[in-house]
């Protein structure tokens, strides 16, 4: 075993460019070698690129992402477990569902410190459909396998966490709270807010992010206020609640609204709209979110989990499922724009004083260097 030497696992490397690479840069830093092991799937290349750093690897591992399959994972944590007995880490950091469960799972009887990132419970803990159920029963006999392997786990929120801890899965003494994935403050600075008056909901075209509440929301505030824009960000997903694209996109241009389609980048976006909307059933931490808090936008969200830590004396809370309520507090910054101000100066704050990625990394590099 070396000392110190992070693998970090995950099934998509879009996660580990976007959200880890400032904690990678600060592992290399310290002297640490770090080995990425992910999905090849189509950000594979670009992290192979920016791992250019001899201390850095990157290797590739099938992930089949949803759902699950007894044989395939199976077969998934005898791979993991080759890859620890091969490379002998000192700590292994897991991000995202089944890493951190067959990652963890994997580890049994070998001398590996194991933290997990639990980014959110998902659609298995919102939807109550039959299916769900059963995979919910079957995720928290597999959370309290792995959880119990763990020396460390990082929420990205109370209410997940104290989810697993009712649950019996987790602990308080073994676990603890930190900003989502942070956010990096220089890459969203400060704007003023636009002279004109605009909303912008960023999420994946999934009905759990209460995409169609906004859509029907912005429908009919546009017939009241037709000089406001109404814009939505986002792409098409696999997940069992996606939407299909064309709807959205003869939803939105049957009631003149802006689908601007899925952005790697929506900085530009957030600095040309004035208020971030994101009506979601459950949140883990929304990256979107963040990014708006950063560049101080006002926030109408909804009050549930991992989404009303985003509000702090900055925005509004909606109920879920709740397109009525949603139009009525997206009216009233209409109706009452010299909230916003202010409003942006507290999403600011936030954003420095909880969500900063220096402060989250700073949390996870203690738990690396035990």
């Amino acid at each position: 075993m070396t000392k110190n030497s992070v693998l970090i696992l995950a099934n998509d490397s879009k996660s580990i460019l976007n959200f880890r690479w400032s904690l990678i840069e600060q592992c290399q830093e310290k002297g640490w070698p770090v080995t990425i092991v992910c999905n090849k799937d189509d950000h594979y290349s670009a992290l192979q690129n920016k791992a250019s750093h001899p201390s850095i690897t990157v290797l590739p591992l099938d992930f089949v992402n949803g759902g699950i399959n007894p044989l395939e994972d199976l077969a998934l944590i005898f791979k993991i477990r080759r890859l620890y007995k091969e490379l002998k880490p000192s700590h292994v950091l897991l991000y995202r569902i089944k890493p951190v469960l067959y990652g963890a799972i994997a580890a049994y009887g070998l001398p590996l410190n194991i933290i997990s990132t639990i980014t959110g419970l998902g659609y298995v803990y919102t939807d109550q459909s039959f299916k769900a159920s059963l995979l919910r029963l079957i995720t928290n006999m597999l959370y309290k396998l792995a959880l119990r392997r763990n020396a460390w786990a990082f929420f990205q929120n109370a209410d997940d966490q104290q989810t697993l801890v009712n649950l019996k899965l987790t602990t308080f003494n073994k676990s603890s709270v930190v900003g989502g994935s942070g956010v990096v403050l220089t890459d969203f600075p400060e704007t003023p807010l636009p002279k004109s008056l605009s909303f912008v909901m960023v999420a994946r075209l999934l009905k759990d992010k209460g995409v169609w509440e906004y859509l029907q929301a912005a429908a009919n505030l546009k017939k009241i206020y037709p000089e406001v824009d109404f814009k939505l960000i986002g792409g098409e997903s696999s997940n069992p609640s996606a939407i299909v694209l064309t709807d959205v996109e003869n939803f939105c241009q049957t009631n003149n609204l802006s689908y601007l389609g899925y952005k790697n980048n929506v900085l530009e976006t957030l600095q040309e709209s004035s208020v971030f909307v994101l009506p979601s059933y459950r949140e883990g931490m929304p990256r979107a979110g963040l990014e708006a808090l950063s560049v101080g936008r006002p926030i109408i969200t909804t009050d549930t989990q991992g989404c009303h830590d985003l509000i702090r004396g900055n925005g509004l809370l909606v109920p879920i499922r709740d397109t009525a309520a949603l139009q009525q507090a997206m009216q009233q910054l209409i109706d009452q724009p010299e909230l916003l101000p202010q409003m942006a100066k507290n999403s600011r704050y936030l954003a420095e004083t909880v969500f900063d990625v220096k402060l989250v990394n700073a949390a996870m590099l203690e738990k690396l260097a035990f």
